[in-house]
């Protein structure tokens, strides 16, 4: 990947305080984009040549407030990172959970991406390209047993990216989604770098995924990325 490949980019981040979302904005930091990067809690967060701004991609005025700071960057791309996971059997699923992870996982990413819109409508009437990556996962495609809730929103923001993807051809927006596997970061209230993640996927490679995806020439779409650490079971949906 060129390290030129970036430059002059502005993009934005969401859930970007940590885990893959992090990773993914040093990445893009490191090949010079400009970075806008949202998250429930940014305190602390330092990452020369990246901005933060709190962001709750399930209320819609903070939001609206992100992605105004994003437009007056001149945002051409969005990263929608942000996710929480809840397993547990059909029966002890509560509407609270459901709330929680649906809200994040599909609201969030309808949100964040509806924002925008118009902005990348405008870059294509003055002959610029605008792209969307949305970090789902390896199960936007399957299930398994306490997967419902969490799997169910995979399907759902995978549908709601393809339905971006079809319409935002007409107005030269790229959509891609980004699947991985099993990753080595906080994700379901664990921790990063326990003994039994060894081998998973680290953020940095989820990261590089997206920027793959990001530094394509303009003529060329990644549709999606479906990566998995060899470790892992082969599993197609």
């Amino acid at each position: 990947m060129s390290e030129q490949s970036m430059q002059g980019r502005v993009v934005a981040v969401t859930g970007a305080s940590k885990g893959i979302g992090l990773a993914v904005v040093q990445a893009l930091v490191a090949q010079g984009a400009q970075v806008l990067g949202g998250a429930r809690d940014v305190q602390g967060l330092q990452v020369p040549g990246a901005e933060f701004r709190a962001l709750d991609v399930t209320d819609p005025d903070s939001v609206a407030d992100f992605a105004a700071r994003a437009r007056e960057l001149g945002v051409d791309a969005l990263v929608n990172n942000a996710g929480v996971g809840r397993f547990m059997p059909l029966q002890a699923i509560t509407p609270q959970d459901y709330r929680q992870v649906m809200d994040t996982n599909v609201l969030g990413t309808i949100l964040t991406t509806g924002a925008l819109v118009e902005h990348f409508q405008g870059r294509h009437a003055r002959g610029l390209g605008s792209q969307v990556i949305n970090v789902t996962s390896d199960v936007s495609g399957r299930t398994f047993a306490s997967g419902a809730l969490y799997t169910a929103s995979k399907f759902a923001q995978r549908a709601v990216t393809h339905a971006l993807a079809y319409e935002g051809q007409g107005y030269g927006l790229r959509v891609t989604e980004i699947r991985p596997g099993m990753v080595d970061t906080y994700f379901g209230d664990t921790q990063q770098g326990e003994p039994h993640k060894a081998a998973w996927l680290r953020p940095g490679d989820v990261a590089q995924a997206v920027l793959y995806a990001l530094s394509a020439p303009a003529h060329l779409r990644v549709d999606e990325v479906l990566l998995h650490p060899t470790v892992q079971e082969v599993a197609y949906p």
